[in-house]
């Protein structure tokens, strides 16, 4: 077994059809991978799905665990506890992944054996940036804050300027994870986990290699959806930055230029709306994390 892919799920038994199907699909040999869903206490049909899977895909080496639902941090951990391959490799469940995804993110590691880490990011369908305002935006801003638009492989260990990290398109080699102590399962919620473990694993000195070799996100994006994923970003944001003071000249001036954004470059009244919904919900989320998150 070379390759394990860790998924933790909550809730979304049928994004996660989608997920899987993908898996099923990767170019590799069955026998080369595993599938570990590890179902973080979810009330929906997800165990079924799972166990539907299983007897249906009898070529693939598919592994369930359960757990009561304690945070997508745990689930991994769980899972990467479990793992038998060498390299573990992280999606979303709300993800579908290019049919060469393991082949690609693993032939990092042979390029580049130096690294720690393999990894992408993710993009939407097509179809919703005529749909949501939120996505042409959000990815407008990943693509200014991380530089993503350059097409280009990176490999370095600086946090600010490596986009790899995310756990939606990300695989780490399964030495560093334990040797980095994996995800910190302090953090219950959804909002830069990743990114706490990326920090670490570059303070031990390791580099990443960003391949812009994208998946598919289908991640439902209702109002609920879209004030949740910024409110966490702003509790995430001021913990990482209380674990790692030198990351608050990164992440205070986040707000500054959110206001900025604000104006779009005197985009569409829309892009300057969820320039507005970004700024307050995630200043909303520093704080309350900075008052209520620490204690």
């Amino acid at each position: 077994m070379n390759y394990s892919i860790v998924i933790a799920t909550y809730n979304r038994a049928e994004l996660l059809k989608n997920n899987i199907k993908a898996l099923a699909r990767q170019n590799v040999p069955k026998d080369s991978y595993e599938v570990i869903v590890v179902n973080d206490g979810s009330t929906d049909r997800t165990e079924a799905v799972v166990k539907e899977f299983i007897s249906a895909y009898l070529d693939m080496n598919i592994v369930y665990l359960k757990q009561p639902n304690g945070g997508p941090a745990k689930a991994r951990n769980l899972g990467v506890k479990q793992a038998k391959g060498n390299i573990v490799f992280f999606t979303d469940d709300d993800c579908v992944v290019p049919d060469k995804w393991i082949e690609t993110l693993a032939d990092g590691y042979r390029r580049h054996p130096e690294v720690a880490g393999v990894g992408g990011w993710y993009e939407y369908p097509k179809e919703m940036y005529q749909k949501s305002a939120f996505v042409t935006y959000t990815m407008w801003w990943m693509q200014k804050w991380y530089g993503i638009e350059s097409k280009k492989e990176i490999n370095n260990d600086s946090f600010r300027k490596n986009p790899a990290g995310n756990t939606s398109n990300m695989s780490y080699l399964k030495s560093i994870l334990e040797e980095s102590g994996g995800f910190d399962e302090t953090i219950n919620f959804v909002g830069m986990i990743d990114w706490d473990l990326k920090k670490r694993i570059h303070d031990l000195g390791y580099p990443l290699l960003f391949i812009p070799y994208p998946v598919t996100h289908l991640k439902p994006l209702g109002a609920k959806e879209i004030i949740r994923k910024f409110f966490n970003r702003g509790r995430g944001s001021h913990r990482l930055s209380k674990k790692n003071p030198e990351l608050f000249p990164i992440y205070v001036p986040y707000f500054i230029r959110a206001l900025r954004r604000i104006n779009f470059e005197r985009g569409p009244l829309s892009m300057r709306y969820m320039a507005f919904i970004d700024y307050f919900f995630t200043k909303l989320g520093w704080e309350y994390q900075k008052r209520y998150g620490e204690k």
